[in-house]
């Protein structure tokens, strides 16, 4: 008990054997050591995950590239749904075939177009579109500009971007710029199943600065495991609304399509 009068001094108050450890010292600055390794894993921590998607991302786009660089022609089950002018138009099933550098042939094989027919060759027809339409309207073979806006009425694009071609060029190229400029997220790099099949399921994100644009806010891709290809890709706008999801199923390569697959002469047709 302190009975001493008057005021206190420092003396008077009993000292304690107390001694804080160094590291747990409050307001201590860390040591140097310490301090510089966590500065250096802040710095590297964001080129390190820019390094990882690199490692993962670019060798699948090298194999769909390989793949497709090594198919001559195609025929598939083609599935289309697009937003236009604001309107989710019904899904169209299709049968497509494709023969390269650029002869497309469709059919609608489903309603509400069951029927249809497209055929565009790059080099032929004049570089038109011809399309006979399906059902009552089935009389007279239109020839249109594929660009044109008759021929992009209920279309965000022409039919010289159909086919895996056009996707995989897309995807390399919004893939790679986006990375190139760190403005893409990747969400998920998983196995999983498409229609069936073994696919690969890519999903990321893409945040646009400097005027830059991009095909979509968001995609998911499923890349079918044995063929190496595109079979499903579904586009996102910004709000999170779907743009565009389109899917190829019952894929066969390289079947041998020939010049008649592709002219308006075949007897199978209806142009």
């Amino acid at each position: 008990m302190i009975t001493k009068s008057g005021p206190l001094s420092r003396d008077d108050f009993p000292r304690s054997n107390f001694r804080p450890s160094k590291d747990a010292t409050p307001g201590r600055p860390l040591p140097y050591g310490v301090l510089l390794g966590l500065l250096c894993a802040a710095l590297f921590m964001p080129f390190t995950a820019e390094a990882d998607q690199r490692e993962r991302l670019l060798p699948l786009l090298t194999r769909m590239e390989s793949s497709y660089a090594r198919v001559r022609d195609y025929t598939a089950v083609f599935r289309k749904q697009e937003r236009v002018e604001g309107k989710l138009l019904p899904e169209e099933t299709t049968l497509l075939k494709f023969q390269k550098p650029l002869k497309v042939y469709m059919k609608w094989i489903e309603d509400p177009s069951k029927g249809t027919e497209a055929l565009y060759v790059d080099g032929s027809n004049g570089n038109k579109l011809l399309v006979h339409r399906g059902g009552i309207l089935g009389i007279l073979t239109l020839s249109l500009d594929p660009g044109g806006s008759l021929a992009l009425t209920k279309n965000r694009h022409p039919i010289t971007e159909v086919g895996f071609g056009y996707l995989i060029n897309e995807l390399q190229r919004n893939v790679k710029m986006a990375l190139q400029h760190g403005e893409l997220e990747l969400i998920r790099l998983a196995e999983e199943s498409f229609r069936g099949r073994p696919a690969m399921a890519l999903e990321a994100k893409f945040a646009p600065r400097a005027g830059r644009t991009y095909h979509a806010s968001r995609m998911v891709c499923h890349i079918d495991t044995e063929l190496q290809l595109p079979v499903g890709a579904v586009f996102y706008d910004e709000a999170g609304t779907v743009i565009e999801r389109y899917s190829y199923s019952d894929v066969k390569l390289n079947v041998g399509l020939t010049p008649l697959d592709f002219s308006r002469e075949n007897k199978a047709y209806r142009f």
